[in-house]
């Protein structure tokens, strides 16, 4: 599976152990060995931490299913309703800037947010067609 790099959080983590007997089942070993950049250093695991029992920096592989899009949401929408709705996403989101990359999918939606844009439709009595332009599979890289 491959990763969205966009999402990786600030500061994160790294490890090249490749002796640790988990190595090829953490998240932290898979993103390292796929993830090519030009940065001369990063946060990384020290090699001593692979002879312990239990390494504290381990991260289970888990994935999410993330969304961008919203053309197929307002497909539907009445056009009275339209201008509510994209403003209370945009409020959401964090403003017209952040809701356009997410429109354009140059950042994905977690499914927390996909659950609260859903609501707002909700809300306004949109129940059927509610899903997003495109969905994606990739590692959780926030925990």
């Amino acid at each position: 599976m491959e990763i969205d790099f966009r999402n990786l959080p600030k500061g994160y983590v790294y490890c090249f152990n490749s002796e640790c007997t988990r190595h090829e089942q953490c998240l932290r070993w898979i993103v390292s060995n796929q993830y090519v950049t030009d940065d001369l250093s990063c946060q990384a695991v020290r090699p001593h931490v692979a002879r312990l029992k239990a390494c504290p920096f381990y991260s289970k592989p888990e994935v999410q299913r993330m969304a961008w899009g919203f053309t197929k949401l307002f497909a539907e929408v009445k056009a009275k309703d339209g201008p509510v709705l994209r403003e209370q996403m945009r409020n959401y989101l964090g403003g017209m800037g952040t809701y356009s990359r997410y429109k354009l999918g140059r950042r994905l939606l977690t499914p927390q947010q996909q659950k609260h844009i859903i609501s707002l439709f909700r809300k306004k009595g949109y129940t059927e067609g509610l899903e997003f332009d495109n969905y994606v599979m990739v590692y959780d890289l926030d925990h």
